[in-house]
């Protein structure tokens, strides 16, 4: 049954779809079997025995994908004149190894090894308490070799070596001598993504709406942010996902912070929850919003204009596009509906990938959006948002963090419509 808002003189088509979402059992965070992943679909990490073949499909398909990776950096050597590439930085450690988790720690952004890549190999560079688990946990059977050294010893000096009289390219890990800051160039060799990686980031996406929308469905009034941010936490680490970020904002919290984090304030009638989930290496990025009862008709609006800005900017997320184009026709919608200062109280999207925010979009950033490309549009408005993850793609965007058992808004741009979260009424 779908009944009809009006955002000024837009309407917008409202799903009813809270019949479909019936309340859980008694424990709100163990008790949630339906909201999983089946079997079929689990996509945890395979940990490898690094003493047999490795024959595994797993395997087989991360050696490629690691492979592909290489081929890349080596062309990007050809075309620049550097002699070699090293990677110290957590997400490109995790990009180049197709998932490894190699960082310092379980959120950092300096890896706890460092990869050298040339045309006759990549080497691993680490001391001897992580050698064992990087070798036999991570990168089992993909075609890494190691040089080691011991942890009491000079960090630097079989670096040093490798890298001595090459002109060496570096995703900016460390400033050290002969090294040459390339980040920016070598993030641009993810693209486009791999059929693996878009594989596992779609996987991702659903994990994290399902883990999402259970945390808002199962929790009652008089909990505190800091309550829903540790359910959902529980939830996420279980199927195998890192949550990088973790916001929620208890009633009108958000209108006067739009980058809030969560506290122990208690929640009256209405929660905004974001989440940032990590798997394989990949991020994927979503919001949702649960209100006990009909909300104000304010917040209606705001919400449902949040949502026709984010589905105007995923409508035109497309290959060649630019960010700059996308913010002048949200600017546009900002101001027709009198909110011509809005997009200036907060971020209105980002590229995201192996690094929860590999690069905030700026309203005059001549970045062009590629084929197989993932960003996360967040458009804010009083206390609203809206946010999910997509994949840019020539035949259309893909949204990887699209709704599962959710009420939704289905906005209407350029005569196509794009379906968005709507506020859960419980």
């Amino acid at each position: 049954m779908a009944t009809e808002i009006e955002v000024g003189p837009v309407k917008l088509a409202l799903n009813d779809s809270n019949a479909a979402c019936p309340p859980e059992g008694p424990d709100r965070v163990l008790v949630t079997a339906g909201d999983r992943p089946s079997a079929s679909q689990d996509s945890l990490p395979v940990l490898v025995d690094p003493a047999v073949d490795h024959e595994q499909l797993a395997i087989a398909q991360r050696r490629l994908d690691v492979d592909e990776k290489h081929q890349r950096v080596l062309r990007f050597l050809q075309e620049t004149g550097y002699q070699a590439a090293v990677l110290g930085r957590t997400d490109s450690l995790a990009w180049l190894t197709s998932g490894g988790d190699l960082g310092q720690s379980m959120c950092g952004e300096l890896g706890a090894i460092q990869i050298f890549v040339n045309s006759r190999a990549r080497v691993v560079i680490c001391d001897n308490v992580q050698s064992a688990r990087v070798f036999e946990e991570e990168l089992a059977g993909l075609g890494f070799q190691l040089k080691e050294w011991p942890w009491s010893g000079d960090s630097q000096s079989l670096l040093s070596d490798l890298i001595r009289g090459k002109r060496v390219a570096s995703d900016g890990f460390a400033p050290l001598v002969g090294l040459c800051d390339e980040r920016v160039r070598l993030r641009e060799l993810r693209y486009p993504y791999t059929v693996l990686e878009r594989q596992r980031l779609r996987e991702l996406g659903r994990t994290l709406s399902l883990m999402l929308e259970a945390t808002c469905r199962n929790f009652e009034p008089g909990e505190s942010e800091a309550d829903l941010a540790g359910h959902l936490a529980h939830r996420l680490m279980r199927e195998g996902v890192v949550p990088l970020d973790l916001r929620v904002a208890a009633d009108d919290r958000l209108s006067r912070f739009r980058q809030p984090r969560f506290k122990s304030i208690a929640i009256a009638q209405k929660a905004t929850v974001s989440a940032v989930g990590r798997r394989h290496g990949l991020c994927a990025a979503a919001t949702r919003t649960v209100s006990f009862g009909e909300p104000q008709p304010e917040f209606r609006s705001a919400h449902a204009l949040a949502a026709m800005v984010d589905a105007t900017c995923l409508y035109f997320s497309r290959p060649g596009e630019t960010v700059s184009g996308v913010f002048k026709r949200t600017q546009r919608i900002f101001e027709k509906y009198q909110h011509g200062d809005e997009w200036r109280l907060d971020y209105q999207g980002f590229l995201i990938g192996y690094a929860d925010r590999e690069q905030i979009f700026l309203p005059n950033s001549s970045l062009a959006l590629l084929d197989g490309m993932p960003v996360c549009w967040c458009p804010s408005v009083d206390a609203a948002r809206s946010q999910d993850t997509v994949v840019v793609d020539e035949r259309g965007f893909e949204v990887v963090t699209e709704a599962q058992r959710w009420p939704k808004l289905d906005v209407q741009v350029k005569g196509f419509s794009v379906s968005r979260p709507d506020i859960l009424v419980r």
